[in-house]
């Protein structure tokens, strides 16, 4: 797939990092722009539950039916199961203008008690930001999905980093999934960063 069909409105490359791969630049840009555009069931994938994400890892990609053979579904499950490790994010619709998550004035709830205004889920295929405690990018809600936004101008060249902090914590049926398949995931509770 090209940059356009995977949503990039600039352009970009991966390219080997310290952490294995990270994203890059390849041009300038500027504060605001909009570098991918996010559409739920294009190129974002938004789980609710387990069995969501089970039903991913478990779905054939070129067709969403099951595939029959058991080892094919295995190896392919796993795989997915690898990618959601690594991909999986959480988004607060009610954030500042630097992406991190604000608390109603009437909510004394905490992340994980009630995921009423968070996402949970993954770009297809993934953006490959890596974290850093001072991020360049940030995501923005639209009326049909989430998109990846500039925060800062950016140069040629610059890797492209997002604050994994501002995922937030997981909810508990994350929780609950990450001990099931025994991997961690991106959020400040189930990871070291």
């Amino acid at each position: 797939f090209t940059l356009e069909e995977k949503g990039w409105k600039v352009q970009v490359d991966w390219r080997t990092t310290p952490y294995g791969a990270g994203l890059f630049s390849k041009q300038n840009i500027k504060a605001g722009t909009v570098m991918r555009r996010g559409i739920l069931g294009v190129n974002i994938k938004q789980f609710t539950s387990i069995a969501d994400i089970d039903d991913f890892c478990r779905s054939d990609e070129t067709d969403g039916a099951r595939s029959d053979s058991t080892s094919s579904t295995s190896t392919n499950a796993k795989a997915k199961l690898g990618y959601v490790k690594d991909y999986l994010w959480g988004f607060s619709t009610e954030t500042d203008d630097r992406g991190y998550a604000v608390k109603c004035e009437n909510s004394a709830a905490s992340d994980t008690d009630d995921d009423g205004d968070r996402f949970f889920g993954m770009w297809v295929p993934g953006n490959g930001l890596n974290h850093n405690v001072n991020p360049n990018t940030v995501y923005r809600a639209t009326a049909d999905g989430i998109d990846l936004v500039a925060l800062v101008d950016i140069r040629a060249d610059d890797e492209l980093f997002d604050d994994y902090r501002r995922h937030g914590t997981s909810s508990d049926w994350l929780k609950e999934f990450a001990t099931i398949h025994n991997v961690t995931l991106n959020f400040a509770d189930c990871n070291d960063f």
